[in-house]
């Protein structure tokens, strides 16, 4: 049985990115554009992992984690956001790793592999 993940990202090329890297990964994969789209997929489906922008037009990927952590709570979350410098929302965060953009590929799914060990 494969790992179900959830990506939140407000941003289309984000999203298509996500799509190409996990693509031939035996992973499942949702994909959302808002907090309010990942919240509805986060109560319908069931997730081992949340892949999720800190900033979305609706809210914040850390509320996405917060709520993530009450549905499953030994589930991981990866936070991805443009900028971590001098950011205090990264370290309340909740998040197993937090990644800055642009990302190396292999470290990110590295930490994929490592959240759902």
């Amino acid at each position: 049985m494969s790992e179900n993940i959830l990506v939140a990202d407000d941003d289309v090329d984000m999203r298509k990115f996500y799509a190409r890297i996990f693509l031939d990964t035996g992973y499942s994969l949702s994909i959302a554009g808002s907090v309010a789209e990942a919240s509805a997929l986060m109560e319908a489906n069931t997730y081992d992992l949340l892949v999720t922008d800190l900033e979305l037009q609706d809210g914040l990927g850390t509320e996405l984690i917060n709520a993530f952590g009450k549905i499953r709570p030994k589930a991981k979350s990866l936070l991805v956001t443009g900028s971590t410098k001098d950011d205090g929302r990264l370290g309340s965060s909740g998040a197993f790793e937090c990644f800055e953009k642009p990302f190396k590929i292999e470290a990110f799914m590295a930490a994929v592999k490592r959240a759902l060990a």
